[in-house]
């Protein structure tokens, strides 16, 4: 902490000593002068990334994302200023400096002679773009264009995520949820908006809900694996910055339409987007508002087995699932940005954006319970016999929520910001507030049993196992089946963060050799509170007739179809989702309630401050190679609280206690150097060395105790985990085409410290009591992650000019991690373990045709099976499988004033499932699929 306080003072000195300089030599600064604008093109579409150059000063600066430049501290005078962007012809102009003012320039630039004849607004202005905006950084960083996710089939930010090299996702109900960066596991990299890290709808994680946000709310997604002392420290893998639309340079007014199909669900969906945008006041203010509304009934088919070994080592099942999901997905986003000139050297500027998502979800799930007990609690002697309980489980919701469990999560982030410029010195600052939220109101299941059914097992095949009844048992509903559960609950979580941060940029020397220095310091206060109520129901004396007499009354028939597990598989029948959401709970007259403790273990208040400072130098050192060399530091301080929860030997709550609040602070201290060097103005070389952290999950960190006397099992919290680290080293070699496109080469090393798992062990003491069973999060060790990307993209003119409408876009990374030191207790000595989240392989490929307004694009993406979950032996470790997803889609654009587009798209035709494996490949845990899904409509720019 008091390194940090000597930062924050050195950067006060700064700001006071630069202040007095200003004084001391006012005569000067007032004679100086600037330049500033925005670069766009003939259809006035900013142009990030352009470089600007003065030849006069052998000085040079970049358009940032929304395509503005700025030159300070020029002495008055006339100058030669070039400007050039890949696939545009370069401009050369003569601007004369007003001494003690600030010249407004911007600069349209035309497109090249070789690319006219393609048409404005295809794959190639993305492209464009987003080659430009990269090229120019000093890190390492792959952008993609709001253009670009366009031509893609991605209905969220995560599918549009996994286009890009070295980016993996993750899947729930056949959409990309979480994603994970260069092998990395999902926890060990940050998803921000505008630069600041947005809050987490879930309980227990950090991870942002990628399927929150609808692609076309984005105008520019840039993936950073190089993070500089500017940004927020924690992206171990990289940080994924999600940037919103930004008010234009002139009016526009876009509209979106369409609808879809899928084959679970056999409903339509719908698609709708609206997007308005102008200057006011002779161009001071600035005003863009965008709606997106997309409402998708779907759904999946789902198997789910775990597995175990008797004392003879005979592999038998211990859990078996066939689960029928009904899920209707209706997003809403909506945003709006402003921004004011005051005038010419100061700016305000306010983004916000508002996501909810609403999942309406009926499940019916069938379940052989405790199959294989004795074997599956290791009791002493244990053979399969193959018995277990038949459950038949329906889950909805209350009437007025369809029926169904509504899972609502939001997120919203507002700032308000402000671009200063005081002579030299330029500055600016963000204060903002994001919230995140999840709502689960009424969520209801009930459920009947049978018990002691015996089973045929055929493990022929234990890529898809099967249990057939045998005679005298079943697994079809009948009135021998009891009422095993009746339960409601609700549940609230939120997150609430607010954010404030200053910057400053002095440049210092002009020139082959210039230079400048930032510093900066942010400070962001964190809650998330975790709260449940859950209630169990049964029906009183005097109703138990009746109400199992009516529940076998409504009884419905899930086994669908075609169903994608195999045609083997039948859900089987259940008890309406009508007539369960129907039920008054509420009346004692029917039922009495009991509050469950068990559930109610889960609650939590978790409280962060998080204070940051850094410096940041930026040099030349010629025209060729640039540099740059910083430090940031980052202060945790925590507050937790939780539950301690103790289950007597019956296995009921005993008591239900809070536990008293831990605390916890550490530094981290996070050098950074970075190097460029331009061989050519078309070929670059990165070099970069890098600390960053990754912070513990809520879930990890949360005090709570839960002992199971009837188990003789104890599972804890761990308040006192530290942060994973990280030594990054990174090489990077570009080289880009006259015309557009790509090919780059690159290669990284991470040196990562204190990774985190779940130990599950054997034999534990806890306040004088030994356990048999013992989990707990820890730090487990440290492991080493080496990296190879490849990417390439270009049309095929170079070949013959006919050609040039056709073009390829595709990448390929390798990753091998290694488990250094593992203190897992029971496997330290097992060789060969990889990181958790790590896959091998990810690539992606694009095969595209684009001419006269017609484009189709074949998109393939395919990631290696990685390990997810460590278990106490490599026997229960959770892996997650291999992926091959094909998408195809096709637009045909047509009009000038009125650019109207008509587009088709169909995704997953491979019908890759969401799979899970336990231990080695042929033992699924979990396959579920979704089938294909299509989309169609029309997109109008007036």
């Amino acid at each position: 902490m008091k390194r940090l306080l000597k930062l924050l003072s050195f950067a006060l000195l700064m700001m006071s000593t630069s202040g007095s300089t200003f004084a001391e030599e006012r005569v000067n600064v007032v004679k100086q002068g600037t330049i500033r604008g925005r670069i766009v093109d003939t259809s006035k579409q900013i142009l990030p990334g352009a470089s600007i150059y003065i030849e006069n000063l052998k000085t040079g600066v970049t358009s940032d994302v929304n395509g503005y430049y700025t030159f300070a501290n020029l002495t008055p005078g006339t100058y030669t200023v070039k400007v050039s962007y890949v696939g545009y012809s370069p401009v050369e102009m003569k601007i004369t400096i007003p001494a003690g003012k600030t010249l407004e320039k911007d600069v349209v630039l035309n497109e090249g002679l070789e690319l006219q004849e393609v048409v404005v607004g295809g794959a190639f202005q993305g492209q464009r773009r987003a080659i430009n905006s990269q090229k120019n950084q000093l890190g390492i960083t792959n952008i993609v264009s709001a253009d670009q996710v366009g031509k893609f089939p991605d209905s969220n930010i995560g599918d549009a995520l996994k286009r890009i090299s070295g980016i993996n996702v993750q899947y729930d109900q056949g959409e990309a949820r979480f994603g994970q960066v260069r092998g990395t596991s999902a926890d060990l990299s940050s998803v921000t908006i505008n630069g600041n890290r947005v809050p987490s709808a879930e309980g227990d994680t950090r991870n942002v809900q990628l399927d929150l946000i609808p692609s076309d709310m984005i105008q520019t997604i840039e993936v950073n694996k190089v993070v500089t002392p500017d940004m927020d420290g924690d992206a171990i893998g990289g940080s994924i910055n999600l940037i919103t639309k930004n008010s234009p340079y002139k009016r526009t007014i876009a509209a979106t339409a369409g609808s879809g199909y899928n084959w679970i669900s056999e409903k339509a969906q719908l698609n709708l987007g609206f997007t308005y945008g102008d200057r006011f006041f002779h161009d001071k203010l600035g005003v863009i508002l965008s709606a997106s509304y997309q409402n998708a009934p779907s759904g999946s088919d789902d198997v789910e087995f775990v597995w175990g070994q008797d004392s003879e080592g005979t592999l038998c099942l211990t859990d078996y699932q066939i689960r029928q999901y009904y899920v209707t997905r209706e997003r809403q986003s909506y945003s709006a940005a402003f921004d004011w000139d005051i005038n010419a050297n100061h700016k305000l500027t306010f983004k916000g954006i508002f996501n909810n998502r609403n999942d309406w979800e009926n499940r019916y799930r069938l379940t052989l319970k405790d199959l294989n007990k004795d074997v599956n609690k290791k009791k002493e002697g244990a053979i399969a016999d193959n018995n277990a309980s038949v459950r038949l489980q329906t889950k909805a919701g209350s009437s007025n929520n369809r029926n169904a469990r509504l899972e609502r999560q939001r997120t919203m982030d507002f700032t308000l910001g402000g671009e200063h410029l005081f002579g030299k010195l330029s500055m600016d600052w963000n204060a903002s507030y994001a919230r995140a939220s999840e709502e689960r109101p009424n969520e209801r299941y009930l459920g009947y049993e049978l018990k002691k059914q015996k089973f045929d097992i055929d493990l022929n095949d234990i890529r898809r196992p099967f249990a057939t009844a045998q005679e005298g048992s079943t697994l079809v509903l009948n009135e021998d089946f009891k009422l095993q559960e009746l339960t409601e609950q609700q549940e609230d979580i939120v997150e609430e963060d607010l954010k404030f941060s200053m910057n400053f940029k002095l440049p210092l020397a002009k020139g082959f050799y210039s230079n400048k220095l930032r510093f900066g310091g942010k400070i962001v206060s964190k809650s998330k509170d975790k709260d449940l109520e859950f209630y169990e129901y049964e029906p009183t004396a005097d109703n138990e007739n009746a109400f199992k007499e009516n529940s076998f009354a409504h009884v419905t028939e899930q086994s669908r179809k075609g169903y994608m597990p195999g045609e083997k598989y039948k859900a089987g029948s259940f008890i309406s989702k009508e007539y369960t959401g129907g039920l008054d709970l509420n009346n004692s007259n029917l039922f009495t309630k009991t509050e469950n403790l068990e559930e109610l273990a889960g609650e939590y208040k978790a409280k962060e401050t998080v204070t940051a400072g850094y410096i940041r130098f930026d040099q030349n050192f010629g025209k060729k190679l640039s540099a740059m060399a910083g430090i940031r530091i980052e202060h945790t301080h925590l507050k937790y609280n939780g539950r301690k929860l103790t289950l007597d030997a019956d296995g009921d709550p005993e008591s239900l206690t809070v536990t008293p609040d831990a605390k916890d602070n550490y530094l981290n201290i996070l050098p950074s150097i970075l190097l460029k060097y331009d061989v050519s103005d078309d070929f670059k070389i990165r070099g970069s060395f890098t600390e960053t952290l990754s912070r513990p999950k809520y879930s990890a960190l949360i005090p709570n105790v839960n002992i199971n006397n009837k188990d003789n099992e104890l599972t804890l919290g761990n308040p006192e985990l530290k942060p994973t680290t990280s030594f990054n080293f990174d090489l990077s070699a570009d080289y880009y085409f006259k015309s557009v496109g790509l090919v780059s080469l690159g290669i990284f090393y991470k040196d990562i410290n204190d990774f985190i798992v779940t130990q599950t062990s054997r034999g534990y003491e806890y306040e004088g009591n030994s356990y048999d069973k013992f989990m707990q999060p820890k730090n487990a060790g440290d492991a080493n992650l080496l990296g190879v990307e490849i990417g390439y993209q270009r049309d095929f003119g170079f070949i013959a000019p006919a050609l040039k409408c056709i073009g390829f876009y595709g990448n390929y990374t390798y990753t091998h991690s290694k488990v250094n030191n593992f203190n897992f207790e029971g496997r330290e000595n097992e060789k060969d373990l990889r990181l958790p989240g790590s896959p091998e392989h990810t690539a992606n490929a694009s095969l595209y045709f684009e001419k006269a307004g017609l484009n189709i694009r074949l998109s393939y993406n395919f990631a290696s099976d990685f390990i997810d979950e460590m278990g106490e032996s490599s026997f229960y470790d959770r892996y997650y499988d291999k992926v091959d997803y094909m998408d195809l889609n096709a637009s045909y654009t047509f009009g000038k004033k009125l650019k109207t587009t008509f587009y088709a798209e169909a995704n997953n035709l491979l019908n890759q499932p969401l799979r899970y494996y336990q231990g080695t490949k042929d033992r699924t845990m979990q396959s579920e699929h979704y089938g294909v899904k299509i989309n169609a409509g029309v997109k109008i720019n007036f």
